[in-house]
């Protein structure tokens, strides 16, 4: 009989046990569900919003004194009516006109291709961009998504902006000596012409060159041939949306080609790939708020 009990008192025992193990885990798989949604929700709701400024300082032996403190302010990859609406495009004209640039540049994707743009968004896009103030200009490149927007060289042109595609702008600022600008279209979409759009080029005397790309690819046209950049300005990748600790960017394409990180240096080349402002068909972004960058140029003697 007290064998029996002995028994009887271990069965209850191990299920007592067994019982404690299950709802320790199913509190683990409770916690962790709500901690997946949790940041699923953030990367939805609070990483798409929130609008920051990169600012980087920029020296260099080539460029003139008259371009010292020159601020040069790069947006890219809008893509209105994804996760941005009229208050954002207000919000960051606010900004950018805040920081006083005197070059304002754009590179690319101004709306979402994947949703209806209509007449209202075109003049809204136009009564907004128009307001940004520079007093050098303001000059922007298409952007793959760009080229299925048919309004897209209505709504840069009449907001002021130059669009360059395989072609170059001089800029002359206080003194004749002047620093360049090149546009190059999307890779993605268009033929690059880098022999075209580097027209002004010489080796002799060669000056300060800044050339917007759209797509990480189109980088590699430059690094295929004997021009040399001083700096190169980019988007598309969105810098990967969603960045994970210790693994980096999550959502990259082939067109992002190496280029989906925030910034690199090659040789005399500073790359910088802006962040953007929107959001692509993932709709999420994680420890990359949407941003834009400001560079301040400094003549290096």
């Amino acid at each position: 009989m007290k064998k029996e009990i002995e028994e009887e008192n271990e069965e209850i025992v191990e299920e007592e046990v067994i019982e404690k193990k299950s709802h320790k885990f199913l509190n683990f798989m409770i916690i962790l569900v709500l901690l997946i949604a949790s940041l699923v929700m953030y990367a939805k709701f609070i990483g798409t919003k929130g609008l920051i400024v990169k600012e980087y300082r920029l020296k260099s032996s080539i460029l003139t004194s008259n371009y010292n403190g020159i601020k040069i302010v790069h947006f890219s990859d809008l893509l209105y009516k994804s996760t941005v609406d009229k208050d954002d495009v207000k919000l960051l004209v606010k900004r950018i006109n805040e920081l006083r640039p005197d070059i304002i540049v754009f590179t690319g994707d101004l709306v979402n291709k994947n949703v209806l743009i209509n007449e209202k968004d075109t003049n809204l896009l136009i009564q907004e961009l128009s307001t940004l103030k520079s007093t050098i200009g303001k000059y922007a490149i298409y952007g793959d998504y760009d080229y299925s927007y048919n309004d897209y060289e209505k709504v840069m042109s009449e907001s002021g902006f130059k669009i360059l595609n395989n072609s170059y702008e001089e800029i002359v600022y206080k003194t004749n000596d002047p620093l360049y600008i090149v546009g190059l279209p999307s890779s993605i979409k268009e033929t690059i012409d880098i022999n075209e759009a580097f027209k002004f080029y010489s080796d002799e005397n060669r000056k300060y060159t800044i050339c917007l790309v759209h797509d990480g690819r189109s980088i590699k046209y430059i690094d295929d041939s004997t021009y040399e950049v001083d700096l190169i300005l980019g988007g598309h990748s969105l810098n990967g949306s969603v960045v994970l600790p210790f693994y980096g960017s999550v959502f990259n394409d082939n067109h992002s080609y190496k280029y989906s990180k925030p910034e690199y240096k090659k040789g005399i080349t500073n790359i910088f790939i802006s962040s953007g402002i929107g959001t692509n068909k993932y709709g999420y972004r994680f420890l990359n708020k949407p941003s834009f960058n400001l560079y301040r140029l400094k003549a290096q003697s």
